[in-house]
């Protein structure tokens, strides 16, 4: 009998060892697939952050190959792998359709084709399946003795398909356009292919630089000179930025404009995930709206989304940007907030579209800092032009700041100004969706006394 106990013991021994451990558990996978310029180098320190949120530790990297990077990590015994696959922005979306990643990169957002694809996934517009992380862009930089002082996006397009040569064509000097450009092709190159809708073919350079910086720096003392640099190029002295027209006023690229994106030359980094995404999948693209990881944001180079106040914008007085008398008066005694408001009127999943509702909390936070005590805002409201009905834009704009001015007060935030300009100021011209799309708007501004 103790024979056959011994036996059963050694058994049940042996049993147990052969039992997996929990450090040798299958490892869960979060896969996050798209944008390399996303996903070089922005989302692996994201991840990282979001991990050592969590209370995961002992982070590893893994290269798995030229498009593909693995970051390891455990808590509790339990392993996690996610996946980063900077494999572009077209086979991130295609990938997070056929269920193959979880959360999709992009740099762009989802053309007409990818949407209809998406259908099953949901609203990919909505604020919950839509988490803007950061902005990026492109600033066209001349000498600063140059006469010209605006271009427009199709100008543009014909300096970089080759078109337009010379500056008097554009009204200038009768001298060559020197262009320079970074002879590293990159994510700007991107953008500006999409955005201007160039051919995808390596787009005409008179002048390569080791950098976007070098080429910023040849525009110095050269009137000739025009260099296409990103939005976080340093701007040398002797230097300035075009103001970009895209079918309404020119915008120049102040904070305000970028960061609103009322500037035309403005891309989006963005996560996007079906409505059942997974509980991890959900839990990163909500850190990488959050302050810390903006934080992270702002130190590795992209535009963070955090709210602040515009250091461009004067405390008294008109400029050009501020001509109109209306508006002049709409803001006077005022400094602009970093983030435009606009609407998404079509969805079935609230009025605002993805990156404004998510500004919203963040406009709420920023207000409820103990330096805005006694502090507030005046909501100016804008709209598209309506040849039909031209009572509408008064109409339009009105009831958008009023919306934005409740949601405020609601929360605490003290509203003190509220004024809808009709279709003063268009960013782009015509009628259509798309029209107001960009031109309905509502501007944020910080009142300079305390109450």
């Amino acid at each position: 009998m103790l024979r056959f106990t011994l036996r059963l013991l050694l058994l049940g021994a042996a049993a147990l060892c052969a039992l997996p451990s929990a450090s040798a558990q299958p490892a869960e996978r979060l896969r996050v697939h798209g944008s390399n310029s996303l996903g070089a180098r922005l989302m692996p320190a994201l991840v990282e952050a979001w991990l050592q949120s969590m209370g995961y530790r002992q982070l590893q990297r893994r290269r798995v190959d030229a498009t593909t990077l693995e970051i390891a990590a455990v808590r509790d015994d339990a392993p996690l792998v996610v996946e980063i696959a900077g494999t572009g922005s077209a086979a991130g979306i295609a990938d997070l359709v056929h269920g193959d990643a979880e959360l999709a990169m992009l740099a762009r957002q989802p053309d007409a084709r990818e949407r209809e694809a998406a259908w099953q996934l949901g609203d990919l517009g909505s604020p919950d399946q839509q988490f803007v992380v950061a902005l990026d862009g492109a600033r066209v930089l001349v000498a600063a003795d140059n006469p010209i002082a605006t271009l427009s996006v199709a100008q543009l397009r014909d300096i970089l398909s080759g078109r337009t040569t010379r500056w008097s064509q554009l009204g200038g000097a009768d001298l060559p356009i020197a262009l320079h450009r970074s002879a590293i092709p990159g994510g700007l190159d991107d953008f500006l292919r999409e955005r201007l809708g160039l051919p995808a073919v390596r787009m005409p350079g008179n002048v390569l630089h080791a950098d976007l910086a070098e080429a910023a720096r040849a525009v110095v003392g050269h009137s000739d000179a025009l260099a296409i640099v990103g939005l976080t190029t340093p701007v040398p002295a002797g230097t300035r930025a075009l103001a970009i027209a895209d079918g309404g006023i020119a915008v120049l690229p102040t904070a305000a404009a970028v960061r609103g994106e009322d500037y035309p030359l403005v891309q989006r980094y963005s996560l996007y995930g079906g409505q059942m995404m997974s509980a991890l999948g959900r839990s990163l693209a909500l850190y990488a709206l959050g302050p810390q990881a903006q934080q992270l944001v702002r130190r590795l180079g992209p535009i963070s989304m955090a709210i602040d106040v515009d250091p461009a914008t004067p405390q008294s007085g008109a400029t050009a940007a501020r001509a109109d008398a209306s508006y002049a008066q709409a803001s006077t005694g005022a400094r602009r907030l970093t983030t435009t408001l606009r609407f998404s009127l079509q969805s079935l999943n609230g009025m605002y579209e993805a990156r404004s509702a998510q500004d919203l909390d963040r406009l709420v936070a920023f207000m409820q800092q103990p330096a805005m005590h006694g502090r507030a805002l005046a909501v100016i409201g804008f709209a598209t032009p309506d040849s039909a009905n031209r009572l509408y834009p008064t109409i339009a704009s009105n009831d958008r700041a009023d919306v934005v001015a409740a949601y405020l007060v609601q929360r605490g935030v003290a509203v003190e100004r509220v004024r809808g300009l009709g279709a003063l100021h268009p960013l782009i011209g015509g009628e259509d969706a798309a029209a107001k799309a960009r031109n309905e708007r509502v501007e944020l501004w910080l009142l300079d006394r305390a109450r």
